[in-house]
């Protein structure tokens, strides 16, 4: 006689949604166990979340190319094979760096054809509603959404991406003066409507705070994305943009664009001994003090970027590479003080090959090169809460260049920053004045006022600025601890949440971005399978009877 069907509920069901429906099917299929999931998610494009939403504008790109989107092999026999099997029909090429809407079109097929296959003894149900409040009910779960209360759920996983986050002290600043003056202040996402509003831009002067990924889809939207094209070397504008776009940071650098095909890309492998080297350093890392986690990593990376910078005909002295990453780790990004055109100059010629690659960009390619190893390491086992912090950091600061864009995009923003069109600029708070007119920037002896703000920074994956209302209540039961200031829950290495008596909350599991610090690096498509997503099944369906 069959046993009773566990109930398990995923709450937010986009590519990491995904990854763990995928991970319960595969064990609950393998091992004839009963299984009734029901999944919550507002969308209209299931499993594929907003960032990679099919009507995303086509302008907006993957930062991966093809050749590296190697995502487990879907289940269950399906008509949907791997994503570059099902772009096969394309053309495309490995090399190809894709709409982020392809890829979620995938997702959502993936998804479609695994729940058409699914066998008697599973069942998945998709509830377009947001959840709002999760209560305990003994030791299971009830959800609250839409004034409708579903489960009780033996288990419930918060599955949430980015969920909603108050503003920072200056853009709430922004916010009320673009209020009291009727001026445009809008997120860089959605695209498609970032890209509707725009059309009543063309010649105004647009700010986008900020000069990261997003950034770099809000130019390619503006240009792009309003009818405009590039020609060999030169932008061919529609009328359609606005007269000026002006992005802004703190530091006024763009980020390093990946190197442009599989082998210039394989000049930053690390050796198999390099491997092991890097992988004894952080083990000892994650043991130890905080203090010591970071001087613990630098001889592996050292003696990787050593060999790679001579290899390659860079600078090859080992003092250098030390001085490099010490004051990394005591002021991320402080080294990079050329002007933005010339930055960017040069890390397009490293991403080419025209030019020997710096120190910074051999350890940042070194370092995306271990991001499996990290992620597979760290997310297995508690890591004390400064080791997290001084891990975490090292891996947002490298970020500049592991997390960087196809080449062609950086040489398309070199062609814009030339022709005039684009205006990047270094500005903190003192340098943005608020008037009337909108928001002056000064940098440089130079002032140029936007009539238009873009804001294209991404919250940081902390708990304390997120204000959804699920979040804010597990917070106020304290059933949701942050792990640290400034980093994301405290959870289990399965990503069962850790209550305020320090054992884990039974049923109730989070995977993503807000498990920032006991996770890491946990922004790639890849830790979306696999991981965390993995472990958490195996538990709820065969470990952990509690």
């Amino acid at each position: 006689m069959r046993q009773t069907a566990r109930r398990i509920a995923i709450v937010g069901f986009g590519p990491r949604g995904l990854g763990a429906l995928e991970a319960l099917v595969r064990i609950a299929e393998a091992q004839d166990k009963p299984l009734a999931v029901d999944l919550f998610d507002p969308v209209d494009w299931p499993a594929a979340g907003p960032n990679f939403s099919p009507d995303e504008s086509p302008v907006c790109l993957l930062n991966l190319p093809l050749r590296s989107i190697d995502l487990p092999s879907p289940l269950l026999g399906g008509a949907v094979d791997s994503f570059a099997a099902w772009l096969a029909e394309d053309g495309h090429d490995g090399e190809a760096f894709l709409p982020r809407a392809q890829l979620g079109a995938y997702l959502n097929a993936r998804f479609a054809d695994l729940r058409s296959r699914l066998p008697d003894h599973i069942s998945v149900t998709l509830h377009d509603v947001r959840v709002t409040a999760a209560q305990r009910d003994g030791l299971r779960w009830r959800l609250h959404a839409d004034a409708r209360v579903f489960g009780p759920y033996d288990h419930v996983l918060l599955s949430l991406g980015q969920p909603e986050t108050g503003d920072d002290e200056q853009m709430a600043r922004w916010r009320a003066h673009a209020d009291r003056y009727g001026l445009p202040l809008v997120s860089a996402y959605p695209g498609a409507a970032l890209l509707q509003t725009a059309e009543s831009w063309a010649g105004q002067i647009v700010g986008i705070r900020g000069l990261g990924l997003s950034a770099l889809d809000v130019v390619r939207m503006l240009t792009l994305g309003l009818g405009g094209r590039f020609e060999t070397e030169r932008y061919l504008p529609s009328g359609r943009e606005p007269a000026r776009i002006v992005p802004f940071s703190l530091d006024g650098q763009a980020p390093a664009p990946k190197p442009s095909n599989a082998a210039l890309d394989a000049r930053f492998d690390p050796l198999k001994e390099e491997d092991a080297a890097f992988e004894a350093a952080l083990l000892a890392a994650i043991s130890g003090p905080g203090e010591a986690a970071l001087p613990t990593l630098s001889a592996a990376i050292e003696a990787s970027a050593l060999r790679i910078l001579r290899q390659t005909g860079g600078t090859g002295q080992l003092a250098a590479v030390c001085d490099w990453l010490a004051v990394e780790f005591e002021d991320p990004g402080s080294q990079e003080r050329r002007e933005t055109l010339v930055a960017l100059s040069a890390n397009i010629a490293e991403a080419d090959g025209a030019e020997p690659p710096s120190i910074g960009y051999v350890i940042g390619q070194l370092w995306r090169k271990w991001q499996p190893m990290l992620r597979r390491i760290y997310d297995s086992s508690p890591v004390p809460v400064e080791t997290a912090r001084a891990l975490v950091g090292l891996d947002e600061s490298l970020k500049r260049y592991s997390y960087g864009p196809p080449v062609a995009t950086a040489r398309q923003l070199m062609t814009l920053i030339q022709a005039g069109l684009v205006d990047a600029r270094a500005a903190d708070d003192p340098d943005v004045a608020l008037v009337a007119q909108g928001w002056r920037l000064h940098s440089d002896d130079r002032s140029v006022t936007a009539n238009v703000m873009v804001e294209s920074v991404l919250p940081p994956a902390a708990l304390e600025p997120v204000t959804d209302p699920l979040v804010t209540g597990l917070r106020r039961t304290s059933a949701m601890l942050a792990l640290g200031n400034g980093l994301g829950a405290q959870c289990t290495p399965d990503g069962e949440l850790i209550g305020d008596d320090g054992a884990p909350v039974n049923g109730l599991w989070l995977a993503g971005r807000l498990a920032n610090g006991s996770a890491i690096a946990g922004d790639s498509i890849h830790d979306c399978f696999g991981g965390i997503c993995a472990r958490w099944a195996q538990a709820v369906l065969i470990g952990m009877q509690r």
